[in-house]
C-alpha cells in the first residue's frame, strides 16, 4: 500500500513539474519529440504541494512514436476528467518531453521498424550509390531512411550477379531480422566516404 502511495505522490509531482514549467532531465539531456540521443530520465525541478494542487490539466495527450527504420508518427489523444497521474500511469516506460499549450507530449522509441516498413520496405541503392529503405521499389524514389555509400565496385566483384541486381531492383524487407540482415550483409561494402549532407 505505502508503495502504491509513492507511485501515485510520484507521477503527480512530474506531471505538475511538466506543467509548472519545472525540467524533465533523461539520461542527462533535455530532449525534443524527435531527438536521436538516450532516453530521458528523471530529475524534475520547479515542483512543490501548491503547484501539484493548482496545476492545469493539459486538454491533450501526444503520444510521438520513432522507430528503428526511421519513421516517426504521432498519436493524439483529448484528456477527459480522469486525474492525471491515472494517465501517465498507462503509459509506463514513454519519455515526458514537455507540455505546452495544453498539450502533454511523450515520447517511445520502439525497438522495431514501422508498421509501414513492414508493409512496404524495400532497400536499395540511390541515384548516387547511398544504401537507402525506400517506401516501394527503388525506382519510386520514396525515400524512407539512408544508411552509407556503397563501394559499387568492391560489391559488383564479390557477390553473384544475382544478389547485385535483386539490392538494385529492392530487396524486400517485413521484419526487424530482415532489416538487420541486410544492413550486416552490405556493411562489408561500406566507404569511407564522408555522407553528403541531408543523409
Amino acid at each position: 500500500m505505502k508503495r502504491h502511495k509513492w507511485f501515485s505522490w510520484r507521477w503527480t509531482v512530474l506531471a505538475a513539474g511538466i506543467l509548472a514549467g519545472g525540467y524533465v532531465w533523461v539520461s542527462g539531456m533535455l530532449q525534443d519529440v524527435y531527438g536521436t540521443g538516450s532516453p530521458l530520465a528523471g530529475r524534475i525541478g520547479g515542483t512543490d504541494g501548491q503547484a501539484v494542487e493548482a496545476m492545469a490539466k493539459p486538454d491533450e495527450l501526444v503520444l510521438a512514436r520513432t522507430y528503428l527504420c526511421g519513421v516517426k508518427d504521432e498519436e493524439h489523444i483529448r484528456l477527459t476528467n480522469e486525474p492525471l497521474e491515472q494517465v501517465l500511469s498507462k503509459y509506463k516506460g514513454w519519455e515526458i518531453i514537455s507540455s505546452e499549450q495544453g498539450k502533454l507530449i511523450l515520447l517511445k522509441r520502439e525497438n522495431d521498424i514501422a508498421p509501414a516498413c513492414k508493409a512496404n520496405g524495400y532497400f536499395g541503392l540511390s541515384a548516387d550509390g547511398v544504401l537507402t529503405l525506400f517506401n516501394g521499389v527503388p525506382g519510386e524514389q520514396k525515400v524512407i531512411q539512408t544508411f552509407y555509400q556503397i563501394d559499387t565496385a568492391k560489391m559488383e566483384a564479390a557477390l553473384p550477379k544475382e544478389e547485385v541486381e535483386l539490392l538494385k531492383k529492392g530487396i524486400r524487407v517485413r521484419d526487424l531480422s530482415e532489416y538487420n540482415s541486410v544492413l550486416s550483409t552490405f556493411s562489408e561494402f561500406q566507404t569511407d566516404e564522408t555522407m553528403p549532407e541531408g543523409h
